[in-house]
């Protein structure tokens, strides 16, 4: 009995543990985070990365129409990703 208790409260754990972090990437694809990472790309010095990143802005605005939250989510990841690189 003691083992299963054991079991049980490390895996519920682990469920709160991963639940957060995917609701609040999930949780991007909205409005004002596609306007607050356009606010942010625009900012850009570095034309290049700048041009790639507004690709994927404009590709993650297209998804969020679509109703693909998932493909939303990835292009703004993806953006924040090319905004980061050297």
């Amino acid at each position: 009995m003691h083992m299963l208790r054991s079991i049980l409260i490390a895996a519920i754990f682990a469920a709160a543990g991963t639940m957060p972090a995917y609701a609040a990437s999930m949780a991007k694809c909205d409005d004002a985070s596609i306007t607050a990472l356009q606010t942010k790309v625009d900012a850009m010095a570095d034309q290049t990365k700048k041009t790639a990143a507004t690709k994927q802005v404009a590709m993650a605005k297209d998804a969020m129409k679509a109703h693909k939250i998932k493909t939303c989510v990835t292009h703004m990841e993806n953006a924040e990703k090319g905004m980061s690189k050297m």
